[in-house]
């Protein structure tokens, strides 16, 4: 990496009460030359991490309470006006500098808005598992621009790993991913023991899930979300007009017959049926003309409703920025 790329590049190392793990990131992070700078923030450590990191050629910044990891990484970037950011765990093991060149190379050659490095688990090797879970991985560089889309209220605590890879999608150049050998993390459980760590644990995985409802439900392009809302109406569409078939069918088999041929079973397990009973009520007391025109009234309104939504069903094949996998 020449000077000009480094001076574009400043990694930022989010810790609270790291002092197993931090000094082993930091050699490898800090004998780094593409870095510019390495910041870490202390966020509110009752351990010693800060005098360790102090130890190292770093830019430290303490919060005075445990303010989450979303309030860190903000801090961090406050901090430094660089391009390129490379976020870290402080508790990684299997950091290398070719690693890091790697994962830094697509977004600074402007092909990817973010590269996020996962740990070496096998099940990120099956592309159709990554369809279905978050990527979720606090090894990521990324443009400083993709941080800047993210909302303030998504930049908190553990909600912020989703938002960027929601924004890097749906608002930005997409985003890459690479399954890194080596790679391993000391897991919460064994960190703050088996009942702090199980709810800590417990606790990123409701605020993730949170982030992903918002996220999807809020912020996806009004296009998109067009698209959502006309296939849903579609669908009520389609059962409106399905039901309307079913009652014309009926009018023309006789609709009591045919109530109590559907209903046939219910009525042995439960003869006192209130909801057959009114069924049968309106079959002998409305004309089978007055039914037959229900039937088509309800398929001719809900196939005009679909054909009226049918339109905005392009906007479901929005492209989203890809997602790829780095060999």
């Amino acid at each position: 990496m020449d000077g000009k790329e480094n001076s574009r590049v400043v990694a930022i190392i989010p810790a609270y009460n790291e002092e197993r793990d931090i000094a082993g990131v930091l050699r490898e992070l800090c004998s780094y030359r593409g870095f510019r700078e390495v910041i870490v923030v202390d966020d509110g450590s009752s351990d010693a991490t800060a005098q360790i990191a102090a130890t190292f050629p770093v830019r430290l910044i303490r919060h005075e309470t445990n303010r989450g990891k979303g309030a860190a990484m903000q801090s961090g970037v406050a901090a430094t006006d660089a391009e390129t950011l490379f976020f870290c765990d402080a508790d990684m093991r299997g950091l290398s500098h070719g690693m890091l060149g790697s994962v830094l190379a697509p977004v600074l050659n402007g092909e990817t808005d973010m590269v996020i490095a996962m740990r070496n688990w096998r099940m990120y090797y099956a592309s159709f598992v990554i369809t279905m879970l978050p990527i979720l991985g606090g090894q990521r560089a990324l443009t400083r621009a993709l941080w800047e889309k993210i909302p303030h209220k998504y930049r908190e605590r553990f909600m912020v790993e989703t938002a960027l890879n929601f924004y890097a999608r749906y608002w930005g150049n997409g985003y890459h991913y690479t399954v890194v050998p080596g790679l391993t993390q000391t897991i919460k459980e064994k960190k703050r023991g088996l009942f702090n760590g199980f709810r800590a644990r417990l606790t990123m995985i409701g605020e993730v899930a949170l982030a992903q409802v918002r996220l999807q439900f809020a912020e996806v392009p009004h296009n998109l979300k067009t698209g959502r809302i006309a296939f849903t109406n579609m669908v009520g569409a389609l059962s409106g007009a399905l039901l309307g078939a079913v009652i014309l069918f009926a009018s023309y088999t006789g609709p009591a017959r045919f109530v109590r041929e559907l209903f046939a079973e219910e009525m042995l397990e439960d003869p006192s049926t209130p909801f057959v009973d009114f069924l049968l009520f309106l079959a002998t007391n409305m004309s089978i003309d007055l039914i037959a025109y229900l039937g088509i009234t309800l398929i001719v309104l809900n196939i005009g409703f679909a054909l009226l939504n049918l339109r905005n069903l392009r906007y479901l094949t929005h492209q989203a920025s890809p997602v790829r996998r780095i060999p």
